[in-house]
Parts: structure tokens; C-alpha cells; sequence
């Protein structure tokens, strides 16, 4: 196979994996499942990866990188404050919109995959260039300057456990529907908003 081909059949696994996992979660899709969907031999499959769990470890750290790049993309713009906020929630619901309850249950639920730990790693990350950027926010009147940054913080870890609250999850029809009401929770309280989606 060559250089173009073998990249092309990495790029169709990862994208059938992601669709898969997203629609039925991690646990129910199998390795052969996948290879036929995405049109490679199972060999192929383990020349890039040992196993399902490494390819949704991949598929998280790519979705993970892209949301962060996207994020400090967003965050230079020359845009308010405010508009920073609305175009946040709606980049969080595109990259949540097609997963299912499923995926949100394997993902934070089985420890012994390791991808609950692993995103818990990128979401300190991610949380550490957010609450230095709402800091500067604080500094510059965007948000309440008598709000303590610890409590953002610590909302930041709660709205973590909330997301993957299986009790929680049941209340919705989908797993991005909770995500979004998390998110816009946090960003508007309970008070009337002109959310995305609503406007």
C-alpha cells in the first residue's frame, strides 16, 4: 500500500470509528464493525492501531486539539466579549451534536479503558488557558468583578460531573441537549438569554 493510500485508509478508519462510537458508544462497536464500514482488512486496522480503545484515545485527542485550537482562534478575534461567549456555546454544540448517551456513559464510566482519565488530563489543560483568558476578562470588566475566579473554577469541575451524571443523562433525549444546558447554564444562569438556537 502506498504513503497516499495508507494515510487515506488511516484517515477513513478514524472517521467511521468516530461515527460509530458516537452513535452506539465505544462498548457496542467492534473492530470488525469498523473495518467493514470504513472498507479496510483487519490488518490494516492493527498496523495503526493495537486495539479500539488506542483508536478512540486517538479520535479524543484529535477532537481534543481541534477544540482547543478553534477556542484560542476564537479568542483572538477582535469581536466582544460577549460574542466570544455565544460563539463558544455554538462551537461546544457542534462538537457535541452527534453524540449519543451511549458514548457519554462508556466514556466516563469504565476506568479501566483509561479514557475517562484521559480526558479529564485534556479538560484541566483546556480549563487552565480558559480561566487565565477569563481573568483577563474579570481584569477588564467583561465578566462580575465580584465573582472569585475559585468559584469559576470550581463551577468548571462541577459542570464535568454533571455531563457525565448517568441519572442526569436520562432526563435528556441525547447527550449534546445536557451538554448545552450545562454550558448555557453556566454562561447565563437562570435568568431569560438570546441563546444559539434561539435567537
Amino acid at each position: 500500500m502506498g504513503e497516499q493510500a495508507e494515510s487515506a485508509k488511516y484517515g477513513d478508519i478514524l472517521s467511521t470509528a468516530k461515527e460509530l462510537f458516537w452513535k452506539h458508544g465505544v462498548r457496542r462497536v467492534t473492530i470488525e464493525e469498523i473495518c467493514r464500514e470504513a472498507g479496510a482488512s483487519k490488518m490494516t486496522f492493527y498496523r495503526f492501531f493495537p486495539n479500539k480503545i488506542e483508536l478512540a484515545k486517538t479520535i479524543l485527542q484529535n477532537m481534543a486539539d481541534q477544540s482547543m485550537a478553534d477556542y484560542k482562534a476564537l479568542m483572538a478575534e477582535d469581536i466582544p466579549f460577549e460574542e466570544k461567549v455565544r460563539r463558544q456555546l455554538l462551537l461546544k454544540f457542534e462538537g457535541t451534536k452527534e453524540m449519543s448517551v451511549e458514548f457519554v456513559k462508556d466514556l466516563y464510566s469504565n476506568r479501566e479503558w483509561g479514557l475517562r482519565e484521559y480526558m479529564e488530563q485534556r479538560t484541566e489543560e483546556a480549563i487552565a488557558v480558559i480561566m487565565d483568558d477569563y481573568r483577563h476578562a474579570q481584569e477588564q470588566g467583561w465578566i462580575r468583578r465580584d465573582i472569585r475566579p475559585e468559584f469559576i473554577l470550581y463551577m468548571f469541575h462541577q459542570m464535568s460531573a454533571w455531563v457525565s451524571d448517568e441519572q442526569l443523562l436520562t432526563q435528556y433525549g441525547n447527550a449534546p441537549d445536557l451538554i448545552m444546558e450545562v454550558a448555557n447554564f453556566f454562561f447565563y444562569g437562570i435568568l431569560p438569554h438570546s441563546a444559539p438556537g434561539h435567537e
